[in-house]
């Protein structure tokens, strides 16, 4: 694919696939935004001066801690990177890495196989169509920042903190050392090996810091003690032999040859998962330990969504115990044939330190993961998880005054609306509110509506406790936002509001919000 073709991919992925959750993080301040009459006269009754009001931040984000070590983070993650559509019939995109990357995702998903013209990227037994292993590699390594961690990341500047890459190798290991040797090149001193160990810290304790700049492989782990019970937690692996195809376009993939299971990975693949050797293990892993040897040094738990799912309820204990002794990687079953994701929120409260989502779509799920994240390098710091602490009583409390500007529907000039309010969280469950419907009519491809009204929600203190707003017409939803309670900032503000796509259309949202506790220690 030639230069400027590349870049009109990039483009037209940027144009459909990014979203503008960073506007409630760092509003602009050379956007004009209109705002209600009603609006208006509101702020000028307290007080309020708009123009000052649209420069502040809905949202505060805290410094992130880039010295700790990596189990003690949630790092925002995509899974089947190379599809901009769905995993069944998607197509497979090198730039789609570059997309997701531009996005502060730090963890992508490849997966490997062979074929005739060499190792190719693509979603086997579908009819997901290839990309060229080697254009994957070059737009990650292009991707990936380099590292200073002598100096504070910037995202003006680029984001370096270090990207993890799970690579899902579907090829014989006679011929892995191929697609090692496109790795290196691809990636250079990026690409930590096993010669950077002597001069990098242990599994246990290095941190983002230290690897900054730079790009983690995880290499998947076979136990050979476990490989008979492992047969329906573990996929199999094919070899595909693929006829002919053409570098510079997406083909369709024939039929796949016979499957086979691997049963060991190339020492020269190995070498370079030294700090994420990716397993998937037996029933009971939960509390199981796995200690080197006889298993490798940095065991990361590679997990079935719908194996942890079916745990949370009676041992959320037990796997948030176990998230602090082994990095977990939970992605979506393989019955979700649409790329529908799952709930990361559930996963993040056990410990989970990578939720692996399907970034084409804008769900509910996208938007938790873009108020997780947002206003990050991809990397937030795990709150205290443990169920049994004692913890605060919250007593959240939210007025909503009007929306200004909300695109009108096609063919539409006259409708009802209404605003609803969900928290979201996994110990205490969700509570839901909404106001009343309001009429109103639109002028020049706009229409605003107007509340005065307000809750109030009690719950346990919950750093993973979030916000989500909606602004429905009937059953439609026409906008949204979504954000942690506890970065919630204080008195009025202007949220601007997002579409189905994730895009801000100009709508804002005036409200206000109040967090007060009862109890010991602090606020959460």
């Amino acid at each position: 694919m030639s230069g400027k073709k590349r870049h009109d991919v990039i483009q037209v992925l940027s144009e459909h696939l990014s979203v503008d959750t960073e506007l409630n993080v760092n509003p602009p301040v050379d956007r004009s935004v209109r705002l209600s009459p009603e609006v208006l006269a509101f702020l000028a009754n307290e007080g309020i001066d708009p123009s000052e009001l649209l420069q502040q931040a809905a949202v505060h984000v805290p410094f992130v801690d880039d010295t700790l070590p990596l189990r003690n983070y949630f790092i925002s993650s995509s899974h089947n990177t190379y599809l901009i559509s769905w995993q069944i019939l998607g197509r497979a995109s090198a730039e789609a890495y570059t997309h997701v990357l531009s996005r502060n995702a730090r963890c992508v998903e490849i997966d490997v196989w062979s074929s005739s013209k060499g190792p190719i990227v693509t979603h086997g037994y579908t009819l997901s169509r290839s990309v060229p292993f080697s254009s994957v590699c070059d737009a990650i390594g292009t991707a990936v920042t380099a590292g200073n961690k002598d100096t504070v990341s910037d995202v003006d500047n680029g984001n370096d903190w270090p990207v993890f890459v799970s690579l899902e190798c579907h090829v014989p290991v006679e011929k892995q050392d191929e697609i090692v040797e496109i790795m290196k090149k691809a990636w250079g001193e990026k690409l930590v090996t096993k010669a950077d160990i002597a001069s990098l810290p242990s599994g246990d304790v290095v941190s983002p810091r230290d690897l900054k700049g730079r790009i983690v492989l995880m290499v998947e782990y076979y136990p050979d003690d476990i490989w008979s019970d492992t047969s329906a937690i573990m996929p199999s692996c094919g070899t595909p032999v693929l006829s002919d195809y053409d570098h510079f376009s997406y083909e369709a993939n024939p039929q796949l040859m016979k499957p086979h299971r691997h049963t060991r990975i190339a020492e020269g693949l190995a070498d370079l998962g030294f700090y994420a050797r990716s397993m998937k293990p037996d029933k009971g892993w939960e509390h199981a330990v796995f200690p080197s040897p006889p298993y490798p040094p940095n065991v990361m738990l590679n997990i079935d969504e719908s194996s942890i799912v079916s745990l949370i309820p009676q041992k959320l204990a037990d796997l948030v115990v176990s998230a602090k002794r082994y990095f977990r990687r939970v992605y979506p079953s393989g019955l979700r044939l649409n790329s529908s994701n799952l709930d990361p929120l559930k996963e993040w409260e056990s410990g989970t330190q990578i939720a692996c989502l399907n970034w084409q779509h804008y769900d509910k799920e996208m938007q938790l993961n873009e108020g997780l994240f947002a206003g990050t390098m991809g990397y937030v710091v795990k709150p205290p998880l443990e169920p049994t602490r004692e913890k605060r009583s919250i007593r959240f409390t939210g007025e909503i005054m009007g929306v200004s500007s909300l695109p009108l529907p096609e063919g539409r000039e006259t409708f009802l609306a209404y605003v609803s309010a969900e928290l979201l969280q996994v110990t205490a469950g969700k509570q839901r509110w909404r106001t009343a419907k309001t009429e109103s009519s639109g002028a020049g491809g706009v229409i605003d509506f107007t509340w005065r009204e307000s809750f109030e929600w009690q719950f346990s203190a919950d750093e993973l406790a979030f916000l989500r707003l909606q602004v429905y017409r009937s059953d439609d939803c026409l906008a949204s936002f979504c954000a942690r309670i506890s970065q919630l900032q204080p008195g009025w503000k202007l949220i601007r509001l997002l579409n189905a796509k994730g895009k801000h259309t100009g709508a804002t949202l005036l409200c206000r919000f109040t967090v007060t506790s009862h109890g010991p220690g602090g606020l959460w």
